[in-house]
């Protein structure tokens, strides 16, 4: 229900700029945030972190599933029959520390993973922050350049999954432009294909 009034409010709005003589524009944030190339270099090192901490947490469980081993291994040697009851007992006190052992790397690795998924979602969202300000600072200058009242996110979805903005004049779609200017200080490549 408030989805419907604030639509309707939306629509009044509209009705009424266009009756006073306000510009509307609009822009697709989504193809924005995605064709601006500070969004592909975030994407990228995002990505590396987090193969990095894959490969990590590889050498981690691998490591973890020696100690496993050495602990099954030690297990077994306590419970030799053929062993004498003082080696037995030796053995029986290395498979307790092989298994704290295993139980500190399963702490080590959990903890690891909280602390890096935190670190990740952190610079995502750092990153995001940093690209989503710069756009707002275009729009907000090619707003008051082209003296646009309002500027609508054409790719705002509604609780049922539709366009909040149905229709809308192409002409007053300033996404291409507001692409073209944050990409213009992008590195370019040079004939042999290296960034400048």
């Amino acid at each position: 229900m408030k989805k419907i009034l604030f639509t309707l409010l939306i629509f009044a709005a509209v009705v009424n700029a266009a009756a006073s003589g306000i510009r509307i524009a609009t822009v697709d944030m989504d193809r924005v945030f995605k064709e601006y190339y500070k969004s592909r270099i975030a994407e990228e090192f995002l990505s590396r972190q987090a193969e990095a901490a894959r490969l990590y947490m590889g050498q981690l469980n691998t490591s973890l599933e020696a100690l496993r081993a050495e602990a099954r291994k030690l297990g077994t040697n306590a419970l030799n029959r053929a062993l004498s009851e003082e080696a037995q007992k030796k053995a029986a006190d290395a498979a307790d520390e092989a298994m704290a052992k295993v139980k500190a790397k399963e702490t080590e690795i959990s903890l690891y993973t909280n602390e890096r998924l935190r670190e990740l979602r952190r610079l995502e969202q750092e990153r995001r922050s940093e690209i989503l300000a710069d756009i707002r600072r275009e729009i907000e200058r090619r707003a008051a350049v082209e003296n646009y009242t309002f500027v609508l996110d054409s790719s705002g979805r509604s609780a049922n999954n539709l366009p909040v903005v149905l229709v809308y004049p192409k002409a007053n779609d300033i996404s291409d432009a507001v692409i073209r200017e944050l990409n213009r200080t992008a590195a370019k490549p040079d004939k042999q294909g290296v960034k400048k």
